[in-house]
């Protein structure tokens, strides 16, 4: 959900600071008093174009930050973009420069605005005339219809079925290709698997040959070293003469005080060490050879292995594989079997699965579909939309090419607002704000979850009284699981909010502002009897304003979960 909000320097917005609560938040104020600007600033932090007309006149950029508790599905969405906080509080923030490019941030991090637009989907729905609404999308209207339907669960055995289908299509394919090379390909793969299998390959046969070739290299640094330690242990003057005279002198030592005895001992045990090391370098010399018939063989033995290596394209490792997998094809062709028949057969078990699958799913849809029209339908006349009549067309796909993981079906929603005018597809017939109260129909309709916080703008466009009123109650009602925002300019409306925040405008300093802030309880009084009659309160307006309250918290539909503000 949306935590808080800070606004600097945004069209009419010098500073502005918000705590959001869960529920129903109702923002009102005059006409022209900048309304929208919130919607626009919450937009332009989840990814919508920007401008520098946008920026306060006489402000180098205008900055706006956001604060979101995470859900479960953008929790997932951070983890695969690689872009999880330590905590669920996501804060976003948009920097829009009069010159230069507008920048975005997640938790101090750059991302693009695709990236917003993404993580946004997750977040809040926008509903209203300038809203980029999911609702128009074929494929939305489908999974709205699955649903109502209570169909999630043939959803998603129709979509793995589809990736089966899907992954045995491939392989059939795959085959298909291999099967069609030529005679030289295959003599060609034949050459290759029979040159691998006579290179006798070995597992750490290239480590061994290296480390033989750099010793027999090095033959002659090898002798001079070794005859160099000989030399110091063991002529006139070397190690071991030294090494006997002190055992010597430390031996009458150590006759007069046993003390020295440990000493004496050591020193023994290096005596015969040293002698040791002697005797075994004198033999190491003597098997000591240049053999530069083995440096020969060697060599020709790892440039043979080099030049696999550069023909293939790989180490040692992908000649090993390679060997293993040309052996595996021709011991698979020649053990009588038919992969392709053997592929051929998996695919056609598959799409049987998944035809099976998908006809469920529309049968399923099929019957749900006539139910939603009609509900939808009662529900949008109660919103002040009378003469509505709603169609849902189902459309079942025949080729195989028009298959998807979401079955066979396209689905779109048709209406017709006006008596005597045939329905047509709903992008095209309804306006702005019939959209926002269908959407809010379908909302409470389907109480759908997949997003905690639903912004109306221009939901009660042309509507009045008992329509307002029935309008007002189902936001209301909708708060009762989500955070709803709502912009309205009805007080029938404005009277069901659990929190009020009221928009005015003023001239400070010799500029126009727009300034926002949460309406206490006597507060909100007097800003539904404006809404009601102007700027004229009387008595009378202020009681019908104070029943309307009355009666909206009556009503249904208490904001869950610990509240902000």
């Amino acid at each position: 959900m949306l935590l808080d909000l800070q606004i600097r320097d945004f069209a009419l917005i010098r500073n502005l600071d918000i705590e959001f609560q869960r529920g129903l938040t109702v923002l009102t104020g005059e006409t022209g008093a900048g309304k929208s600007i919130l919607i626009d600033a919450i937009a332009l932090l989840l990814g919508d174009k920007g401008s520098p007309q946008m920026v306060r006149h006489g402000a180098e950029q205008a900055e706006i930050i956001g604060s979101f508790s995470a859900n479960l599905a953008s929790a997932a969405w951070l983890d695969e973009q690689e872009l999880a906080a330590e905590d669920d509080t996501l804060i976003l923030r948009r920097v829009l420069p009069v010159q230069g490019r507008s920048r975005l941030f997640l938790n101090g991090r750059a991302i693009s605005s695709q990236q917003a637009r993404d993580l946004g989907a997750f977040l809040l729905d926008i509903l209203g005339q300038h809203a980029h609404l999911q609702l128009l999308k074929p494929e939305r209207q489908l999974t709205l219809l699955d649903r109502f339907a209570n169909g999630d669960a043939l959803r998603a055995a129709v979509a793995v079925s589809w990736q089966q289908w899907r992954a045995a299509q491939r392989e059939w394919d795959r085959l298909t290709q291999n099967q069609a090379q030529d005679a030289a390909q295959r003599e060609w793969r034949q050459f290759l698997s029979q040159e691998l299998q006579q290179a006798r390959l070995r597992p750490g046969e290239w480590e061994e040959l290296q480390e033989e070739e750099q010793r027999l290299m090095a033959v002659e640094q090898i002798r001079a070293g070794v005859d160099l330690a000989l030399r110091a242990l063991d002529e006139d003057d070397g190690a071991l003469l030294r090494l006997a005279e002190a055992q010597r002198g430390l031996n009458q030592s150590a006759q007069k005080d046993p003390r020295l005895e440990d000493s004496l001992q050591l020193l023994d045990a290096a005596t015969i060490q040293a002698s040791e090391v002697v005797e075994g370098l004198r033999g190491y010399l003597h098997h000591l050879e240049a053999e530069p018939e083995r440096l020969d063989e060697i060599a020709r033995r790892l440039q043979e292995l080099q030049d696999l290596q550069r023909k293939h394209r790989c180490d040692m490792t992908g000649l090993f594989a390679l060997r293993e997998q040309l052996a595996a094809e021709f011991a698979a062709e020649d053990s009588g079997k038919d992969p392709l028949a053997h592929a051929a057969e998996i695919l056609e078990k598959s799409r049987r699965s998944y035809l099976q699958q998908a006809e469920a799913l529309s049968a399923n849809r099929q019957e749900a579909a006539p139910r939603l029209a009609l509900a939808l339908q009662e529900q949008v006349r109660s919103l002040g939309m009378q003469h509505a009549v709603v169609e849902l067309r189902l459309d079942t796909q025949t080729a195989e090419k028009s298959w998807t993981n979401a079955g066979m079906d396209r689905v779109e929603f048709w209406i017709s607002v006006n008596p005597g005018h045939p329905a047509q597809p709903l992008a095209q017939v309804a306006s702005g704000g019939e959209l926002a109260r269908i959407s809010l129909a379908l909302q409470v309709l389907l109480k759908l979850e997949e997003v905690e916080t639903l912004i109306f703008d221009e939901v009660d466009v042309g509507v009045g009284g008992a329509v307002a009123e029935r309008i007002g109650r189902l936001l209301r009602q909708l708060g009762a699981t989500h955070q709803v925002l709502c912009v309205t300019h009805l007080p029938q409306v404005a009277a069901h909010g659990h929190q009020h925040l009221h928009v005015e405008k003023s001239v400070a300093d010799g500029q126009t502002e727009s300034r926002l802030r949460l309406l206490q309880s006597a507060e909100r009084g007097d800003e539904i009897a404006r809404m009601l009659g102007g700027s004229e309160i009387d008595a009378s307006l202020q009681n019908a304003a104070q029943k309307l309250l009355q009666d909206a918290a009556r009503s249904s539909g208490s904001p869950q979960g610990t509240q902000r503000g």
